[in-house]
């Protein structure tokens, strides 16, 4: 027996809006609803309205409880203008679902989309957190018992020692990074155009805490990959990026 297969066409772009757009006032409280028969008799029948399903603000912070939420916060920043070159895609839809899946990532770690937006960059695709994100989440931890910054050498021996303490029990333990102008100039950043030129040290001591930090607590970054781990950090998109962090643009 012959049979057919219908092909059904995939909903357009802004078919798409439309769903993710869809919004009612919430009340979830049965209505009433009287309509008069072509007999002139009166019906009564109740209904309930459709539920809101755009974001919510709770206490002032912006709340997504589903992905179509999520899909409307990053179509919000892209139609707004604030997606950082680190999330832009090669097409508005990809743009917005990079965007999205920054949301949606920060969520997980219990940043708002804002922060998100801020603080995760998308290298080689997968998302990574940025800046002072890692330090951020690492400082909120309960073993946290403080870090410090050294500076050590001089000319191509000058290098940045990060060090960071963690509590267990009742010892503290000490993990430490070294990163320096060899390791700088080995990994093709020294002298660099871009902050690697204007901020060398605070460059070399970004680097040097993100490895620290993800030695001593994976658990309080819960496996994100930090920016400054991946090679592709250095390319001139997140030079750019590093920039606007340092100069607090």
């Amino acid at each position: 027996m012959d049979s057919k297969v219908k092909k059904v066409a995939a909903p357009t772009q802004q078919e798409l809006d439309q769903i993710i757009d869809r919004a009612t006032p919430v009340d979830r409280q049965p209505r009433e609803i009287v309509t008069t028969q072509p007999d002139g008799s009166i019906a009564v029948s109740s209904a309930t309205p459709a539920e809101d399903i755009s974001p919510r603000i709770v206490l002032g912070v912006v709340v997504c409880d589903t992905m179509k939420q999520v899909m409307a916060m990053a179509r919000h920043y892209c139609r707004a203008g604030m997606v950082p070159r680190g999330l832009e895609g090669k097409s508005t839809s990809e743009t917005e679902s990079r965007v999205a899946v920054a949301i949606e990532y920060g969520l997980n770690i219990g940043m708002t989309p804002l922060q998100s937006l801020s603080n995760v960059l998308i290298i080689q695709n997968r998302p990574c957190l940025w800046g002072d994100a890692p330090m951020s989440l690492v400082l909120q931890h309960k073993a946290y018992a403080g870090s410090k910054v050294e500076w050590i050498g001089t000319g191509d021996d000058l290098a940045c020692r990060f060090t960071v303490y963690r509590k267990v029990g009742e010892e503290k333990i000490a993990t430490e990074w070294v990163f320096g102008v060899k390791d700088a100039k080995a990994a093709g950043l020294w002298g660099k155009h871009g902050p690697w030129m204007n901020y060398p040290r605070r460059m070399m001591m970004y680097r040097a805490r993100a490895f620290a930090l993800r030695d001593a607590f994976p658990d309080a970054l819960r496996g994100a990959g930090i920016a400054e781990e991946f090679e592709a950090a250095q390319d001139s998109t997140t030079s750019e990026l590093e920039s606007k962090i340092i100069n607090g643009s």
